[in-house]
């Protein structure tokens, strides 16, 4: 089986970029795949490098796609984010006419098992297949995010940080178009870019797939033992382990502790916002002795592969 995979990067995230796609081949390497990389801000060095090193795996293929400077002229974008993330919606129009899904993965995350499953998601009547935001209901800002956009109490609202798109839906009706008009009418209200843009337009269209699989992040996860007795899946936000942290009898009475059993499930390990391992600016938090494990053992035999393939280290 072939798999379309989708990335954006630029300069300053392409260590982290080389992270993921060795997680990624290590994990599929009987796959085929052809990585598609819509761009702006890299250099021809830059390029041949990375391809240098995505053919290096057998049935492995880059493809650099340029989106050329004039969407950086009419969009700034928000909260310290990067622009390229909107490449993730230029991209479609640039991609093969004959490719019908394909499954996009940003760079700041490891890949840990297979995602045959999930790139075989069924997608009828639906633009994409996500994950719920589980690091905004931990940490008590989903529901901000939903009433900001008018999404109802009864909908979601997903991390676009993988995403996998039912392109044959989406040029049916041509909706790369439709969500480049709202984000030139209204990128000053969106504040997670392109994110913003997808939830409020295909929030009630949507297949959702298990974040603990598919999209988990750095975080404290309590299960509440009272709503598993009762057949429901409740995690502690992040304002009761706050509290609950001054009482820890009452915390561990109340709730379940399943942080490494979630980290150790886990296919895809996303390294959002200011989780990030290599961040200079990350606060001290011992959860991150559990996810950045992760990371570092790719990293660093990411870089033994660099090493044996004769490329210069990042």
């Amino acid at each position: 089986m072939k798999m379309n995979i989708m990335i954006v990067t630029n300069s300053r995230y392409l260590k982290p970029a080389y992270v993921m796609l060795y997680s990624l081949f290590v994990n599929h390497p009987s796959e085929s795949m052809d990585i598609y990389l819509p761009y702006e801000d890299l250099t021809a060095e830059e390029l041949d490098a990375l391809t240098a090193f995505v053919d290096s795996f057998p049935g492995k293929v880059l493809h650099p796609l340029y989106v050329g400077s004039a969407f950086k002229e009419r969009v700034v974008s928000r909260n310290g984010i990067n622009v390229e993330t909107y490449y993730r919606i230029l991209g479609i129009d640039l991609l093969p006419e004959e490719l019908d899904r394909i499954l996009y993965l940003d760079v700041d995350m490891v890949i840990c098992g297979s995602l045959t499953g999930l790139y075989e998601t069924d997608l009828t009547g639906c633009p994409f297949a996500v994950a719920e935001d589980i690091f905004g209901i931990i940490n008590g800002f989903h529901d901000g995010n939903r009433r900001r956009l008018g999404i109802p109490s009864s909908y979601s609202y997903f991390n676009a940080g993988v995403m996998l798109y039912h392109l044959q839906y989406l040029r049916a009706t041509n909706e790369a178009e439709r969500m480049l008009a709202n984000i030139y009418q209204n990128y000053e209200r969106y504040e997670y870019n392109d994110q913003d843009v997808m939830n409020e337009l295909y929030y009630d269209r949507l297949r959702y797939v298990g974040w603990d699989q598919y999209n988990c992040p750095p975080a404290w996860y309590y299960i509440d033992r009272q709503a598993m007795a009762e057949g429901r899946l409740a995690f502690a936000d992040y304002n009761s382990l706050r509290q609950l942290g001054q009482e820890p009898q009452t915390l561990v009475e109340r709730y379940q502790n399943v942080t490494k059993e979630i980290c150790q499930n886990a296919r895809i390990i996303h390294y959002l916002a200011d989780t990030k391992p290599w961040s200079t600016t990350r606060g001290a938090a011992a959860v991150y002795e559990i996810f950045d494990l992760v990371y570092v053992q790719y990293e660093n035999k990411m870089k033994q592969y660099q090493n044996k393939i004769g490329q210069e280290q990042l």
